[in-house]
């Protein structure tokens, strides 16, 4: 039997429509807030999204109904905007699928474990440019509506593998010539923003409280940490770091 998820709001219900890594299996739309949007001589942007919504949903034949926001709580969580959708799981690209791009700049997460800050990251990598991002076996997805809300729906589009041993796919990606970059505080870490960078590589990011694990970081080639021009014992969160490293990193390889 196929895995039920809903997701809420617009921009997820959409690009999840896009992307095709689910089984859309019907959009569902909040009738009266709809009614009020049509009927108003304002809301212009609520109506284009209504437009581009029905004509995605024609084109690939995804069933719609206009329900009661209140029969379907479950599903317009939020700030959804009246907009929500009945979705399957996540289809996920392979270890070796992400392994075989043409020099692929890769990003892997270790220790990441609030779903809203693993959307924030996906969000950042997209828009950096990352080809392709690795994740331990744990299901982030199971919280999709607040992935996807919270990476502004980029982890429908990103390529996403799911490994149940990263050290294994550390030594693959070593045999396909890739070089690993950890990302630590540590000492001998190289200055990111003194660090010149090559494809095809896999950066390693960690969560705030664990990091990365101490294996992983022993099969990283290399490892290189964020110079903060102000002293602080703060560090940045995990998303801002994300940010930081991938558009860092993103702007030297193109």
């Amino acid at each position: 039997m196929e895995e039920k998820i809903y997701l809420s709001g617009y921009i997820s219900v959409y690009t999840a429509i896009i992307a095709g890594n689910r089984n859309i299996i019907k959009v569902l739309i909040d009738r009266e807030r709809f009614d009020k949007v049509i009927k108003s001589k304002y809301h212009f942007p609520e109506k284009k999204q209504y437009s581009l919504l029905k004509k995605q949903c024609d084109r690939l034949h995804i069933p719609t109904s206009f329900v009661k926001a209140d029969a379907y709580k479950d599903a317009f969580t939020g700030e959804s905007g009246g907009i929500a959708a009945e979705v399957g799981g996540r289809l996920y690209s392979t270890v070796d699928e992400l392994l075989d791009l043409e020099k692929p700049f890769l990003c892997a997460i270790d220790g990441i474990e609030d779903p809203y800050n693993f959307g924030q990251v996906l969000r950042s990598f997209y828009a950096s440019g990352v080809d392709g991002v690795v994740v331990p076996k744990r299901n982030f997805f199971n919280a999709a509506s607040v992935v996807t809300r919270a990476s502004a729906g980029a982890s429908e589009l990103l390529s996403v593998a799911v490994t149940d041993d990263m050290e294994v796919f550390c030594n693959k990606a070593k045999e396909k010539g890739i070089t690993l970059v950890a990302t630590a505080a540590e000492k001998g870490a190289k200055d990111l923003f003194k660090t010149e960078f090559s494809r095809p590589l896999c950066v390693f990011l960690g969560g705030e409280r664990r990091g990365i694990s101490k294996k992983l970081m022993e099969l990283c080639d290399m490892t290189v940490e964020i110079s903060y021009p102000r002293n602080s014992a703060m560090s940045l969160s995990a998303s801002s770091a994300a940010a930081v490293v991938a558009f860092e990193i993103g702007r030297k390889l193109n």
